[in-house]
């Protein structure tokens, strides 16, 4: 669901006359949006900021990176899933959303719109189609859920495509109008070239709510997932290979509570 203490833990030119100017850019990644605000008949409780936080975010990062898609969630369940999701998710480099979440015993889900439809977590394989996606980041509650000892259980099989690193929370992210700028604030510190997890959790923080905000990556040495997790940013994450299921042996996290 998404319905103030304050601590945080972790774990683990030269111009010339006459002389033509050459600027170096950076190539435009591709990114897409996922997000609901209301459900049908009610189903679940109405999430009236969901729409400015997601049009805000597709508004800043437009300014450097290719929009391919702005969806709503009505009939989404299989385009998130493995049905479907060479066409949205793995066809894009980012995937933003933002909607109500769960960490259930043995998978992470996300509501649809539609009544008592959720995306499950054991359905969803990432990053092994079309462009592939690297970065999951949704603004949901408890779908990064650990201290059960059951986060691999309900996000392993997203990882084993060879997504690179998702964000999220272990329990709870609100919305409320101190946090409909969270999207736009996680888009300008990516293009500020600040690490994925502290963009992340600077966008999250706020000062009207408590915030539980978690990141999460995978590696083949308990190092390398730490250093997968700790230095990417939307500049370099290109740099840090895919790992698919077997190559796949460690998985790491980082949380802050109340933020």
């Amino acid at each position: 669901m998404i319905p103030g203490k304050k601590h945080s833990l972790s774990l683990l030119a030269l111009f010339g006359f006459g002389m033509a100017l050459s600027f170096e850019t950076e190539a435009a990644a591709r990114f897409g949006t996922g997000c609901q605000s209301d459900y049908e008949n009610n189903w679940r409780d109405e999430l009236p900021h969901v729409w400015k936080r997601c049009g805000w975010f597709n508004n800043e990062l437009d300014d450097t990176d290719t929009k391919v898609f702005y969806y709503n969630l009505h009939d989404a369940k299989w385009w998130w899933e493995t049905g479907g999701d060479q066409l949205t998710l793995d066809n894009v480099n980012l995937f933003y959303a933002s909607t109500h979440g769960g960490g259930w015993s043995d998978r992470s889900v996300w509501t649809m719109w539609n009544k008592n439809t959720r995306a499950d977590s054991t359905q969803m394989r990432l990053g092994d189609e079309s462009y592939g996606l690297s970065i999951l980041a949704t603004y949901a509650c408890e779908t990064l859920k650990f201290n059960d000892g059951k986060m691999w259980t309900r996000m392993g099989a997203i990882f084993r495509g060879g997504l690179r690193i998702a964000l999220g929370s272990h329990d709870k992210l609100y919305d409320s109008i101190t946090t409909d700028e969270t999207g736009e604030d996680f888009a300008d510190n990516l293009q500020k070239k600040h690490t994925i997890q502290y963009a992340w959790k600077d966008a999250n923080s706020d000062w009207a709510t408590s915030q539980d905000v978690t990141v999460m990556a995978t590696g083949n040495s308990a190092a390398s997932c730490a250093s997968r997790r700790d230095n990417m940013t939307w500049q370099n994450y290109t740099s840090y290979g895919r790992l698919r299921d077997g190559a796949i042996t460690y998985y790491c996290y980082r949380y802050w509570s109340d933020l």
